[in-house]
């Protein structure tokens, strides 16, 4: 309590002492209540009283006070200035080991109690590991003869950062580029516990060298246990990028506002986040504070790559031209056959860069999803051409059948980032089997052909799983691509991956059957595998976000069949290496993904054991997770599955909580969500069927909350869409005993017969 009563005094003094005598206690009066403060900062005064008139200040003025000759090892040759807490000189070090010049703040005596003199002692010490090019250091400190604290400071020869930029007549994006500066000095004083707690513009300095320097890290200012965090810097951020842009444009007033909510808890979480935001918007990318539309995350996706676009389209117009020559080169006889060779190998590599390099490099770009359709698009044609050719090696058949799964996969894919067309992928993956099934069984042995063969059964077994409704042939893809990678396992990364990834399959596909009791063994074995893969490989990324996806599955049959503590365990572990994931890798929306979806399964498992609050903390974790990756890819219906998924069970939680308005709110979101899918999807029975769980989820929803109509109406669709499947042939077993007469008996008994029985989720 003493030290708050010491740091409120601090932060009125300097206020206090830019007013005549005769005002001060009418101030003092209208900006606290507290006695103790005000008889603290009262006994401040009379110390600034007293030592001004030992040093003549009170008579001759504050610039006319004597300078000391010395402090400590440094000679003193000039005054920089004068407040309220003391005077700040410049000095030369002269001791014979060295000589450079310095800022040396030097405080009042009597305005620090001893207990705040002995925390700025310690302070020091916390603020001398502040080692940043864009923070003054601190060289030293101690107590001069007569007892008065002092600091010895880098010397900044600076202007304030808004006359900077105003004197030079800065761009937007040139004071944008400032403020990053600023806001990584002062992460870095955050991740060693010191918050500045005054960022002006007095206190930013750029020298003459255009290097930005925070000074005055100084009395009362490292972090502390008076309530101090560091959303008191993420505002005094905000308001200095405004008064650095006097006249924000829409996006960075966003940024401005969202630094600078009165709710700390709404403000950027870290100076990084911030930061982020700043480079978004100076880049093109979208802004995380403005949440924009698919048409202004496109158009600065355009916009962000229109060299590169152009170059694309240059560089297939090349590739088209290298394949005519090896087309041609192939032809001739002779003296040509080497050349044609070489060519061949040249366009070879060109489209595996397309395929796997640069693929993989451009799905970590926010946006991509298209980028990545047009580099595999291209690829993929290229190496399909080459395998086509006369005796074309088993390799390039195998990479170009490769090739045709991985356009599968962000086509339509199961479980990627993709454009949600089901059926074009489905015809893409049978061009794949075309080309790898007759040469797998040519080459039984061959190690490149068996990968490629085992990844098309892999993701054949996702989109049967997730877009298909088969559940069956999903089970038996998956078991072939195992057998398949039998012997490589223990070789590399990749191997290990795709076999964990292809026993977890098969325990999904009984998951997908409510058989969750044969599912368990599946994930056990999972588990079991990559347990027993030597250290290096289970430290491999690809295999920790395989073990993550396994463990959330191990947690969902734990959990169906009532196993808790085992369910709890599973998905903890779950999400804890999809922590350490999303740490390593930020920017890769695959980890974030996994994330997002294990904080999605906690939720339900703790909404399920009547865990109100830990549901809603989980849940809402995922719901900002999933959001993000849909801002960050419009395009992807992947990452708007996920939002789906995650927002059904935050309205469930809503629900709970009495929320109605809420919980309708997100379930218009869901369904519009959904119905937006299965277009794209054109009407595939994974999509339709998805949008057909939620309806009977979000029916549920309504008839719990008493709005018997509203819940008759979604029953209604959701009975029309099992209809549809079934006139079809796509209803899975599950549905046709379990999902569809299930809610044909509520529209019977309850909408229009009349009944209001309980329903099996009714609290």
């Amino acid at each position: 309590m003493k030290l708050a009563v010491e740091r409120a005094a601090l932060a009125l003094l300097d206020d206090v002492l830019d007013l005549p005598e005769s005002a001060r206690a009418a101030f003092i009066d209208e900006r606290t209540a507290d006695e103790a403060v005000k008889a603290r900062l009262s006994a401040m005064l009379e110390a600034d009283r007293i030592s001004s008139l030992r040093t003549g200040a009170a008579v001759l003025g504050l610039g006319s006070a004597p300078l000391p000759e010395r402090i400590g090892h440094y000679r003193i040759t000039g005054l920089i200035g004068r407040g309220g807490m003391g005077a700040v000189y410049r000095g030369v070090r002269d001791s014979g080991d060295f000589a450079h010049e310095v800022a040396i703040k030097v405080i009042k005596p009597g305005l620090l109690s001893e207990q705040l003199a002995e925390r700025l002692r310690a302070e020091r010490q916390t603020l001398a590991m502040l080692n940043h090019p864009n923070i003054a250091h601190l060289y030293d400190g101690g107590q001069t003869e007569s007892g008065q604290p002092f600091m010895v400071m880098e010397l900044v020869e600076g202007t304030a950062i808004d006359r900077w930029a105003d004197a030079r007549m800065l761009s937007v994006p040139e004071r944008v580029r400032l403020m990053e500066t600023v806001a990584a000095a002062i992460s870095h004083a955050h991740q060693r516990l010191v918050i500045h707690r005054d960022i002006t513009p007095l206190n930013v300095l750029v020298t003459g060298d255009g290097v930005v320097k925070l000074i005055d890290f100084g009395i009362a200012r490292p972090a502390d246990a008076e309530g101090a965090t560091t959303a008191v810097d993420i505002a005094g951020m905000g308001r200095l990028l405004r008064r650095l842009l006097r006249e924000a444009p829409p996006e960075l007033a966003a940024v401005i506002a969202k630094a600078t909510q009165a709710d700390s808890a709404r403000r950027y979480a870290t100076a990084d986040a911030f930061a982020a935001d700043l480079v978004a918007w100076r880049t093109g990318f979208p802004v995380a504070a403005m949440e924009g539309g698919r048409r202004e995350a496109l158009a600065k996706f355009v916009r962000r790559h229109r060299a590169w676009v152009v170059a694309l389209a240059l560089f297939v117009l090349a590739l088209a031209t290298a394949l005519l020559a090896v087309t041609m080169a192939n032809q001739r006889a002779g003296a040509a056959q080497a050349e044609a060779e070489a060519r061949f190998e040249r366009t070879r590599g060109i489209a595996r860069t397309l395929l796997f390099e640069a693929f993989d490099a451009v799905s970590q770009v926010p946006g991509a999803t298209a980028a990545r359709n047009l580099l595999a698009q291209t690829g993929a044609a290229y190496l399909d051409e080459l395998a086509a050719m006369k005796g074309a090696p088993p390799d390039v058949v195998a990479e170009a059948g490769r090739g045709y799964v991985r356009l599968a996969e962000v086509v339509g894919g199961g479980q990627v980032a993709s454009l949600g067309r089901h059926a074009d992928a489905n015809a893409l993956l049978g061009k794949a089997e075309a080309l790898l099934l007759p040469l797998r069984q040519a080459h039984p042995h061959d190690p490149a052909v068996a990968r490629a063969y085992a990844a098309l059964r892999l993701e054949q077994a996702g989109v049967d799983l997730y877009n298909n409704n088969a559940a069956d042939r999903a089970r038996g893809h998956a078991a072939e691509a195992e057998a398949v990678l039998q012997g490589l396992t223990t070789r590399d990364a990749d191997a290990a991956r795709m076999v964990a990834t292809a026993i977890q399959a098969q325990g999904d596909s009984f998951g997908w059957n409510d058989d969750y009791a044969r599912a368990l063994p599946y994930h056990l074995r999972a588990e079991a595998f990559l347990a027993g893969l030597p250290a290096p490989l289970r430290s491999d990324r690809g295999v920790m976000a395989a073990r993550s996806g396994n463990l959330r599955l191990l947690a969902e049959a734990h959990h169906k069949q009532k196993h808790g503590p085992e369910a709890r365990a599973a998905n903890d572990a779950a999400i804890a290496i999809n922590r350490e994931l999303v740490a390593l890798q930020p920017d890769n929306p695959a980890f974030q993904r996994k994330l997002t979806h294990a904080l999605w399964y906690a939720a339900v498992v703790h909404r399920t054991n009547m865990r109100d609050a830990q549901a809603r903390a989980a849940i809402t974790e995922s719901l900002q997770l999933a959001r993000r990756l849909v801002a960050r890819d419009p395009a992807d219906m992947g990452a708007l599955r996920m939002l789906a998924l995650v927002g059904e069970v935050m309205a469930q939680v809503e629900m709970d909580a009495g929320n109605a308005a809420a919980s309708v709110a997100l379930s218009d979101e869901v369904l519009a969500m959904h119905a937006r899918m299965v277009e794209a999807a054109g009407d595939a029975p994974g999509a339709l069927r998805s949008m057909t769980a939620a309806l009977r989820t979000i029916g549920g929803n309504y008839y719990v909350m008493g709005d018997v109509a509203g819940a008759c109406r979604i029953w209604r669709r959701a009975v029309g869409h099992y209809a549809t499947m079934q006139a079809r042939g796509q209803l899975t077993g599950l549905d046709a005993s379990n999902g569809y007469p299930e809610i044909a008996g509520y529209v019977r008994d309850i909408c229009d017969g009349g009944a209001r029985p309980k329903l099996p989720w009714e609290p």
